[in-house]
């Protein structure tokens, strides 16, 4: 008969094989969907840089990106770095310590700039934050150098998504404000989809590249309707849109070298709309407000166009993008707009597009 301490020298022993399996097994367990996570940055305005250099829109832009990632284009986590946040310190430091934390080796991050940049035309293509230096510009901006070590020093994943709107009007200390274009980027092989607002040395028009890639991100980029929008997607549907609305003075510029099948977004339809709607997602009522134009119409999928006069109602159409258009000053300009959630889409004329507000999620 075994004596009580063989028996339990025998019970510890399973205990620990036990433990040994488990510990084997306990990746597989944990084993995640890939995770998709953002770094979006809008500065408007700069704490060193002459107050004409200002970018009325840039924050409102990147809070608008931030949020459409978010809400429609399948991001688990977004960080919104504008004006005084978007230092160079909190710049590395988001870098470094959080998105570092937060992306696998199977993830996707996307990172979106909109603010000043500059060097793109002598080779030294950079970023400036909103502490920058003009007269420091090596220590308190950030090179594409620099920012390109910071993603093989700390952040390792299945893919990377770059869009800079750094090439902008004025000049500062005699350098013109044309910051990184596409074809800056220094090289990270096929994992890599890196976009730019415009051409090397081409300055953009405010909102228009935004504007794009809002509907882009939002689906109107999935040209095969998978509900997946894929870097080669993204890219024809960029050069196609922001050369039409910015009439032929603006081409976006993409990396060389990429995998065409890189996914920038997952095209989703909000749980609280499913929920509403049923899993045909559905929209059953949403009001246009047109302002300061002529003839304004709203046209949804599998729907007919609409006439408002200046307001309408569209009727139970699928979530999705709608296209807008009317006459301002006799010049015709559409756009699209993402119609997620019941409640009023305001749209007006800015910058030279027509773009709408939509209602908060329910």
């Amino acid at each position: 008969m075994a004596s009580r301490l063989d028996l339990r020298l025998r019970t510890c022993g399973l205990a620990a094989a036990a433990t040994v399996v488990s510990s084997l097994f306990a990746p597989l367990a944990r084993a995640e969907e890939p995770h998709r996570v953002a770094l979006v940055i809008g500065i408007s305005d700069y704490e060193r840089l002459p107050k004409e250099l200002a970018l009325e829109t840039a924050r409102s832009e990147a809070a608008d990106v931030a949020r459409a990632l978010e809400q429609q284009g399948g991001y688990d986590k977004v960080r919104l770095l504008t004006d005084a946040s978007a230092t160079l310190k909190n710049l590395e430091a988001a870098l470094r310590d959080q998105i570092a934390d937060e992306v696998g080796v199977n993830d996707t991050l996307l990172l979106y700039f909109v603010g000043h940049g500059v060097g793109s035309d002598y080779g030294d293509p950079r970023i400036l934050l909103y502490d920058t230096d003009p007269d420091a510009l090596d220590s308190t901006s950030m090179s594409l150098v620099d920012l390109n070590g910071y993603f093989e020093k700390y952040i390792h994943c299945r893919s990377y998504i770059i869009a800079f709107d750094a090439a902008h009007s004025g000049t500062m200390n005699n350098l013109a404000m044309l910051g990184p274009s596409g074809d800056d980027w220094p090289g990270r092989g096929q994992s890599a989809f890196v976009v730019s607002a415009g051409a090397p040395r081409q300055v953009g028009r405010p909102g228009v590249f935004a504007g794009a890639f809002l509907q882009g991100i939002s689906g109107r980029a999935d040209a095969n309707g998978d509900g997946l929008v894929t870097a080669s997607e993204m890219n024809n549907y960029l050069v196609t849109v922001v050369p039409q609305v910015a009439a032929g003075t603006q081409n976006p510029t993409v990396v060389s070298s990429y995998d065409p099948n890189v996914v920038v977004a997952v095209v989703k339809v909000p749980t609280s709309v499913r929920a509403a709607t049923g899993p045909a997602a559905r929209v059953d009522k949403a009001k246009f407000v047109f302002q300061g134009g002529q003839q304004p119409t709203v046209q949804c999928q599998a729907a007919a166009p609409v006439a408002c006069d200046p307001a309408c109602y569209v009727w139970d159409v699928p979530a999705g993008p709608c296209t807008v258009s009317m006459s301002v000053n006799g010049e015709a300009l559409s756009g699209d707009v993402s119609v997620l959630y019941r409640g009023a889409y305001t749209c007006g004329s800015f910058q030279g597009a027509l773009r709408c507000s939509s209602p908060p999620p329910p």
